[in-house]
């Protein structure tokens, strides 16, 4: 079993508010920037916020179709890649090629949560109780 599969089952039993998972539409608004803390910060908080919405939509979605986990992620995780500071505010010349971008940034962040070993599970719990 998978990382992601793992901490998606057990949120599921115990409970998102009790590991500290936000509720699934706060990503939905992505960082608005961090002029103080600089870009690195700002990155690291909107691929955290894009890690969330992949561990939310496993959680909430058990039972679904890898695909069906994918499309829903991927509408969560776009507005956060819309908001960003690498495309807010710039004009888009090919939106079809950035909807391709969403889309392998979305399987980027699945294949990285699903390298980790399904042990760490219980680590990222103790963490977060």
């Amino acid at each position: 079993m998978s990382f992601l599969k793992k901490i998606g089952i057990v949120i599921a039993q115990v409970g998102a508010l009790a590991l500290g998972i936000g509720p699934l539409v706060s990503p939905l608004f992505g960082s608005k920037g961090d002029k103080v803390g600089g870009d690195i910060a700002t990155v690291a908080n909107d691929l955290t916020l894009v890690a969330q919405v992949v561990v939310q939509i496993e959680t909430a979605l058990q039972g679904k179709t890898g695909a069906e986990k994918r499309e829903a992620a991927i509408r969560l995780i776009g507005p956060i890649i819309r908001t960003s500071q690498i495309v807010s505010g710039k004009k888009i010349a090919d939106a079809a090629l950035l909807e391709t971008g969403i889309g392998q940034i979305t399987d980027g962040v699945v294949a990285v949560l699903n390298s980790i070993h399904e042990d760490s599970v219980k680590k990222e719990i103790e963490v977060k109780t």
